[in-house]
């Protein structure tokens, strides 16, 4: 039988981040997660709101998935409440995206074209690369249907190759709430740090359609 141990607060790990906001699937995983990062401080874990979650009346139902995604990395427990990034995103955003490149530099923006944040780019280049993004965000949305097809052989980003392959700028759709943004990364992504679920978080409280657990 599964407990609850008391005084535990969730924050979504990296690794988490990514799974809640690359891909617009309906899993239970994913719920939660999305969940989790629409709080503006990391929730306490309680049966309440791991049914509320869940949808799971039943203790045990509603904690299996909750174990799943700490056992796969994509949770953290705390022993206190941690905060969302304060601060307007304008004044945020920048300083998490020059951490996600190599190159430290990254574009945001939404579906329009219209950019969110950029840092390691002249304005007029990161314009352009924030109309290029939404272009990519426009494909992949017409042929969502034919790329589904690919199963497991499906990517999450798309990428600018040379004739060997490497990448030297890549894009990745990010679905946050009902929103979609294009995330465009010059170099080596570095998906893999505390910023990038920083900025997922603070991009899920703006964006977000936030409940309460009741």
């Amino acid at each position: 039988m599964l407990e609850i141990i008391p005084g535990n607060y969730l924050t979504v790990t990296p690794y988490g981040a990514w799974r809640a906001v690359a891909r617009a699937d309906d899993s239970p995983e994913r719920r939660i997660l999305m969940a989790i990062l629409r709080e503006a401080t990391s929730p306490e874990l309680t049966l309440a709101a791991a049914s509320f979650w869940t949808g799971e009346s039943d203790a045990e139902a509603a904690l299996t998935p909750l174990l799943r995604l700490q056992e796969d990395a994509s949770l953290q427990a705390w022993p206190s409440a941690r905060a969302a990034p304060l601060g307007t995103l304008e004044a945020t955003l920048p300083q998490f995206l020059a951490q996600l490149s190599d190159a430290g530099q990254a574009v945001l923006a939404d579906s329009m074209g219209f950019c969110l944040a950029m840092t390691g780019y002249d304005h007029e280049t990161g314009e352009a690369l924030a109309a290029l993004g939404a272009d990519m965000l426009s494909v992949a949305e017409r042929q969502s249907a034919a790329l589904a097809k690919l199963g497991d052989h499906l990517l999450d980003g798309w990428g600018n190759v040379d004739a060997a392959g490497i990448s030297g700028l890549s894009f990745w759709p990010m679905h946050v709430g009902r929103t979609r943004l294009a995330l465009t990364v010059s170099g080596r992504p570095r998906f893999n740090q505390q910023a990038f679920a920083d900025l997922v978080w603070a991009l899920c409280v703006r964006y977000g359609d936030r409940k309460s657990v009741v």
